[in-house]
């Protein structure tokens, strides 16, 4: 088995994070796909950006899902990373799936919707659907009720469950007391997508989870001696900052 290996945010030391020069620049450099994160506007448009905050990546600030999207497009999101790139705006969902639908592979995050939360699902959801593309994305989230949401909607859409290592940031404690098979069966997903330290305990976490027939997709890796390290570790997917 090939690991596959996606550019978290885009190829993101080449170009600003979670912009289309990002997604490009990952295409070009020969990832099999990218990972990237959605939330609403204001108005509700379904727009491309990690933090929930438009402060640190653009000249603006305040909070995405406050802005309308003619307010988070005027913004310059480029300027930050370099002067190659000013002028960068933000990315609607559509575009970004417009640019990567070749790709071989897509993870689609849905960022923890603090209002609105059944609306941008369903609109993501749609927005994938309509382009073709629900074989090539693998949903995920760190809030686990959008998985429900997404499963509700289509139970067979491919759904992640991102966690973390701490525990104040991880949705269901119980992924961090070994009992991640049972947490995924809970929400019918098909893949785990813990941070990459996280499959050493117990040594056996691939392999368990192989077995009940969940994929195994990490992040986290922004080291390329991690990165040549972690892909003779059986992974399905590494996201990484290493492209």
């Amino acid at each position: 088995m090939k690991t596959k290996i996606l550019g978290h945010r885009g190829a993101n030391r080449r170009a600003p994070q979670n912009t289309l020069p990002a997604f490009q620049a990952a295409i070009d450099h020969g990832a099999d796909g990218v990972e990237f994160d959605v939330q609403m506007s204001s108005d509700g448009v379904l727009v491309i950006c990690h933090n929930f905050t438009v402060d640190e990546t653009s000249d603006g600030t305040g909070y995405v899902n406050e802005h309308t999207f003619e307010e988070l497009r005027a913004m310059d999101f480029g300027s930050w990373f370099s002067d190659e790139f000013k002028g960068t705006t933000i990315p609607t969902l559509e575009e970004t799936l417009d640019c990567v639908k070749d790709m071989e592979i897509l993870n689609v995050e849905i960022k923890h919707p603090s209002k609105n939360k059944v609306e941008v699902v369903e609109k993501t959801y749609d927005m994938v659907k309509e382009k073709g593309l629900l074989e090539k994305v693998i949903f995920s989230s760190f809030d686990f009720d959008v998985i429900s949401i997404l499963k509700h909607i289509d139970q067979g859409c491919v759904c992640g469950l991102l966690y973390d290592p701490v525990p104040e940031e991880c949705f269901d404690r119980r992924l961090l007391r070994n009992e991640f098979l049972t947490v995924a069966a809970e929400y019918g997903a098909e893949a785990l997508h813990p941070h990459y330290q996280l499959t050493n305990f117990p040594k056996a976490y691939v392999r368990r989870c192989h077995e009940a027939g969940l994929m195994v997709n990490v992040w986290g890796i922004s080291k390329e001696s991690e990165l040549e390290k972690y892909r003779n570790r059986k992974l399905d997917i590494i996201i990484t900052d290493c492209i």
